[in-house]
């Protein structure tokens, strides 16, 4: 009797509803970011469909198979321990180098934030699990009312910066992407020749104005899908 007025009290408690509301609303929409931005990141195929859709093969002189090397080398960079990025291709007959010395040490910042978005992910997913395990543990059913508010509040935050940031692409992605280099990026290896560099010429800009979209959409179907199963199951338990 004790434990079930304790956990009233919990349940009711401003406080620990705030917490966990907060929480949720913070860690959903992260998840599913860097989640998203993994998938992305470790997917050969979304690479050769760069490829393929922005004439990479046309703009580099490089053909299928070394294209799918360059797609291979940057999955395995991604995921190695290895700080510089030494891409190399078999083009003609010969093995040759393709990035200059500001293309690798860009790269390397790259990989640096692909690895905090990496680190997030995992951080984030056991943020969730612990908040939602301990919810159960201490009020059973009684935490599915604050698990839905939390999840209510997740897809509100969440689908709104994601509107707010889909808006942004749309009206004006060259001022979005620079914002996002100046913010991310301590330095200016980011900036790129154009008509030398090898690396704009792989990922041209149509192809990041597509991932951010995908990045977007994916992120906001996500959280969707997330509410839909919440408001389900508590139509379905009559919470």
């Amino acid at each position: 009797m004790n434990n079930l007025r304790h956990n009233d009290r919990l349940a009711s408690s401003r406080g620990f509803r705030l917490t966990v509301i907060v929480l949720l609303a913070t860690s959903l929409p992260l998840f599913f970011i860097s989640l998203n931005v993994r998938v992305l990141t470790n997917s050969e195929t979304f690479y050769e469909w760069g490829f393929d859709n922005y004439n990479v093969e046309t703009r580099t002189g490089l053909d299928e198979a070394a294209l799918t090397s360059v797609a291979s080398q940057f999955i395995d960079y991604f995921g190695d321990d290895e700080e510089f990025m030494d891409l190399r291709v078999v083009h003609e007959g010969n093995e040759i180098e393709l990035f200059s010395e500001r293309e690798i040490t860009h790269m390397a910042d790259v990989k640096d934030v692909i690895n905090l978005v990496f680190d997030t992910l995992w951080v984030i997913g056991t943020v969730v699990i612990v908040v939602v395990a301990a919810g159960f543990f201490l009020l059973g059913r009684g935490f599915l009312p604050l698990l839905r508010s939390g999840i209510v509040w997740s897809t509100i935050a969440g689908l709104s910066v994601a509107a707010l940031f889909g808006l942004a692409t749309l009206i004006d992605f060259d001022t979005t992407f620079r914002l996002f280099h100046e913010v991310t990026f301590r330095n200016d290896f980011w900036k790129l020749s154009p008509s030398q560099s090898v690396l704009l010429r792989l990922f041209p800009q149509g192809f990041w104005f597509a991932a951010t979209l995908m990045l977007v959409v994916g992120t906001a179907v996500q959280l969707g899908v997330v509410y839909g199963i919440a408001w389900w199951a508590s139509r379905a338990r009559g919470v």
